[in-house]
């Protein structure tokens, strides 16, 4: 009689090339996919999200396209006061969800010089369910939040320090 041998199943890994981050080895539960795209390249439509070195900053990098990488920002962290009213009608197809379920990122643009700031796109936020791995990129016209808000990144990388 042969003896059955019983393993744990790893969970499926996938590989995803990125320009800037080399090899990246992802669970599926890292990948977001946007029905829509995003604003400016509605070709790209699956994601990486991973998480960069400090709390409250990760990278988006597309899966199709090794050069396509974004930072995002969590905004409730870089930004003192920020908030906003986002009607569920904008995050219905994302699945159904809880709130606890959907997280909010900005897109960040680095300075092109040493010594400027970095800016956050707060009027265009990304919202992502985590249990459906659905995402989109809103567009919120009511808000007091701009596409280049100022942010400190380094208040960010010192905060995980303190």
């Amino acid at each position: 009689m042969t003896q059955l041998k019983l393993v744990d199943a790893e969970p499926d890994i996938i590989t995803v090339r990125s320009d800037l981050l080399g090899e990246l080895q992802i669970r599926p539960s890292e990948s977001m996919y946007f029905a829509n795209g995003l604003l400016g390249f509605p070709e790209c439509r699956r994601f990486a999200l991973v998480r960069a070195e400090h709390d409250g900053l990760f990278w988006l990098q597309s899966m199709e396209y090794a050069t396509l990488v974004f930072l995002l920002v969590d905004p409730f962290v870089a930004v003192s006061g920020y908030t906003i009213d986002v009607a569920p009608s904008q995050l219905a197809d994302l699945g159904a969800y809880r709130p606890a379920d959907i997280a909010l990122l900005s897109v960040v643009t680095l300075p092109a010089r040493p010594g400027e700031t970095a800016t956050a796109n707060l009027q265009g936020p990304i919202a992502i369910n985590f249990v459906t791995h659905a995402a989109k990129q809103l567009v919120l016209s009511e808000t007091d939040f701009g596409v280049r808000v100022p942010i400190d990144l380094k208040l960010l990388t010192t905060q995980q320090k303190a």
